[in-house]
């Protein structure tokens, strides 16, 4: 054999056997990314539901936990450093609660804001890190029960699966006010449709219900993140965030599709202000399937209904019982088909 072909025929198989391993790499990581997802699975349990075997019986029809279906919760916390740690009862607030939602085989994703003034058991600790208990409060208060981002988190995530009737949301994305000031800024501007009169502080301008507005950076954080004392101040402020959220997902997702190298940069961006426990293998699988459909455009909002109201002074929620089971069921779960009733031939 000439030595040009030994040659040719030699890189050729050493190409060949990188693009295999990749691919292999590749198809591995998205597996393991699928079964860390799903590692702690188990059934909602309420008053309206019944169990049977690994299934669940509600309202005369028989559900089971969607495989297709992962989901991880994004946590927004108050402040504009996530690792400027003060200590049990002074590490701030988790202002925003997205519950996130990605259907593999639909290709579709939900997002289920929490508001964080939902009354649920939160594990509560003392300023040594010590178990005191569990009592009812507004759910933003999870987070400030933490010696260090992780113990925060996971407590968040805890008192989020208890609003949510034990349905398993093991995976957090913890980020800080400046990870989102960066990030926008980054993406470039976002136009939003303001839902009621506020005046941004950093800029000094005055914003009218009904307008729409071009936010980024500071701005951004703004429209997100101010409040009133009212009652339903959140519930606004939950509108805004759906706004962004929304706006900002079509506009990163077409960037990344024109230039996927976009994805790095972000990533490198937000590593400074964000925490996570998803693993290499579950973004590789959450990658895999999100960047398949046209993000912003498939989210779809399930707003829980319930009751706002004050309680020693403060603003709290508690969801209707029969919606929030509802938007559980359709969201994480699939209708189990009834049997054909045999019949018989005379």
């Amino acid at each position: 054999m000439k030595k040009w072909l030994k040659i040719t025929i030699i890189s050729v198989s050493s190409v060949l056997a990188l693009v295999l391993a990749l691919v292999g790499t590749f198809i591995v990581l998205n597996r393991i990314g699928e079964s860390q997802f799903h590692k702690n699975d188990i059934n909602i349990t309420n008053s309206n539901i019944t169990e049977e075997d690994d299934k669940i019986i509600y309202k005369g029809s028989k559900y089971q936990l969607n495989p297709d279906v992962v989901s991880f919760l994004l946590i927004g916390v108050d402040k504009d450093n996530l690792n400027a740690n003060s200590g049990i009862g002074m590490n701030g607030q988790a202002d925003t609660l997205l519950v996130g939602v990605v259907d593999t085989k639909a290709k579709s994703m939900s997002v289920i804001p929490i508001s964080r003034e939902t009354l649920v058991d939160v594990d509560q600790y003392s300023t040594s890190g010590e178990y005191v208990g569990v009592s009812k409060k507004q759910i933003c208060l999870a987070y400030d029960y933490g010696k260090d981002i992780k113990q925060s988190s996971e407590n968040v995530l805890l008192s989020v699966s208890r609003a949510l009737y034990g349905i398993n949301i093991s995976s957090y994305i913890t980020m800080d006010l400046a990870a989102l000031e960066k990030l926008s800024n980054s993406v470039g501007w976002i136009e939003v449709l303001v839902n009621e009169n506020y005046y941004d502080s950093s800029s000094g301008i005055k914003y009218t219900a009904g307008k729409t507005i071009k936010v980024k950076g500071r701005s951004a954080v703004n429209y997100i993140h101010w409040r009133t004392d009212d009652v339903d101040a959140n519930n606004y402020r939950m509108e805004r965030q759906k706004s962004f959220v929304t706006a900002f997902m079509n506009k990163a997702g077409n960037q990344i599709s024109e230039d996927f190298s976009k994805i790095i940069t972000y990533y490198n961006l937000m590593q400074p202000y964000v925490s996570t426990n998803i693993t290499l293998s579950q973004i590789t699988y959450l990658a895999n399937n999100c960047l398949r459909m046209n993000l912003g455009d498939a989210i779809e909002f399930k707003s829980i209904p319930g009751e706002t109201f004050m309680r020693d002074g403060y603003s709290a929620f508690t969801p209707d019982d029969e919606a929030l089971t509802e938007i559980i069921i359709e969201t994480f779960y699939k209708k189990v088909p009834e049997k054909a009733k045999a019949t018989s031939s005379s």
